[in-house]
């Protein structure tokens, strides 16, 4: 009896896992608005994971190697993924054409209170070597024409072929 009753608890527990915010995402999950450029950067070789990504307590990651973007689930109750998967789609985009991340070149005009939060984030959390890049990252995620912009730029930076 106890074994069987060990055996529910376990199903059970792994059910309310599956159902968690933790549990992995189809793509769909994302925004409609940002499917084309989820189809874009497939086309270019990118693989993009709604999935824990393998650092921990990170909401984002790329993957240079493998060419692989993570968006961990919890950004979506935390409302959060889109600008997290815009985020780490400008950090793909660095990597091409060479695989070494390098900046876009873009300037964007911010509120002086958000340019000081970015300032801020990128002060307590990554090291000086990388602020440029994530600068650059964190200017694009908010833009209203981050989309087409980032499709732009990965057409004209990205020579892989598309598939």
């Amino acid at each position: 009896m106890q074994e069987q009753q060990h055996q529910y608890l376990s199903t059970l527990l792994l059910g309310l896992i599956a159902t968690s915010a933790l549990a992995p995402k189809p793509l769909t999950s994302l925004p409609v608005d940002l499917h084309p450029l989820v189809h874009a950067l497939q086309a270019k070789g990118f693989t993009i994971n709604i999935a824990l990504p393998p650092v921990r307590s990170s909401y984002g990651i790329y993957q240079r190697k493998s060419r692989t973007l993570w968006i961990s689930p919890l950004t979506f109750p935390l409302g959060i993924s889109r600008q997290t998967f815009l985020h780490e789609t400008v950090h793909a985009i660095q990597s091409c054409p060479s695989g070494t991340l390098t900046l876009l070149g873009w300037t964007v005009s911010l509120n002086p209170v958000v340019e000081r939060e970015i300032s801020s984030i990128l002060l307590r959390s990554y090291h000086h070597g990388n602020r440029a890049l994530e600068r650059e990252a964190f200017f694009i995620q908010g833009q209203p024409d981050a989309v087409p912009r980032l499709i732009h730029a990965l057409k004209q930076r990205c020579p892989y072929p598309d598939k």
